[in-house]
């Protein structure tokens, strides 16, 4: 979420305590203060010599009270790490609608290791990140049914890796848009295991796929098990 830097008072907290309270509307110094803004958005933190956030602070996003609320209401915030300005480090975000990252940041984007806590559904991906998005080794577990998928995400997406399932079949292969394709093995919680592959659905006629596109509709094809 972005941070606003409009109209705005401020107040040090890195003065003595029995000193005359000040309150500015900018910032005139380095150092440790406590910032309101007209919307009643707070950010309590360290800025640097250039009046950027730096250092260790607390973000704070509120939104006008609704026909039930005695007055405004905390939206969303944020508490970690800033470099210049921007979120970089370690922190814990909270959005609006009641998700939350915690982990490493770059450039006010989840970069590094950190784990990601959906509230709608109780998925959680845990692993890295680059530039905003799921990129090298990770594990997203659904809420719904506790499966999990563990492998290499590339752009937001797991590319390959295992699909694990409650009673502890597993399938490991290769993954478009989080469907499996191609070649793959399913290792069932009997020992059993059974090569094959999914195979995608065929299109209209006339009709074309998009380049790296996931298929509509995938159909296992398993290869024959022998049970001694």
């Amino acid at each position: 979420m972005a941070e606003q830097e409009a109209e705005y008072k401020c107040e040090y907290t890195d003065v003595a305590e029995d000193a005359e309270p000040q309150v500015h509307n900018w910032l005139p110094r380095a150092g440790k203060a406590l910032v309101t803004y007209t919307d009643g958005s707070t950010f309590e933190g360290s800025f640097n010599d250039d009046r950027k956030k730096h250092g260790h602070g607390k973000y704070t996003w509120m939104k006008p009270p609704g026909e039930e609320d005695e007055g405004p209401v905390v939206l969303a915030t944020y508490e970690g790490s800033y470099v210049d300005g921007a979120k970089c480090g370690t922190g814990k975000m909270t959005y609006p609608n009641g998700d939350t990252y915690w982990g490493e940041w770059k450039d006010n984007l989840h970069h590094g290791e950190g784990t990601y806590t959906y509230k709608a559904s109780s998925d959680i991906y845990s692993g890295t990140w680059e530039a905003g998005q799921k990129s090298g080794q990770g594990t997203y577990q659904f809420g719904a049914d506790s499966s999990m998928m563990q492998g290499t995400w590339v752009n937001g997406s797991i590319t390959e890796g295992k699909w694990i399932f409650k009673d502890g079949t597993v399938y490991a292969g290769a993954f478009i848009g989080g469907k499996p394709i191609g070649d793959g093995t399913f290792t069932f919680a009997s020992g059993i295991v059974q090569s094959g592959a999914y195979v995608a659905a065929a299109l209209p006629e006339g009709e074309e796929a998009a380049e790296g596109a996931p298929p509509r509709a995938t159909t296992w094809r398993g290869n024959n098990v022998l049970v001694c």
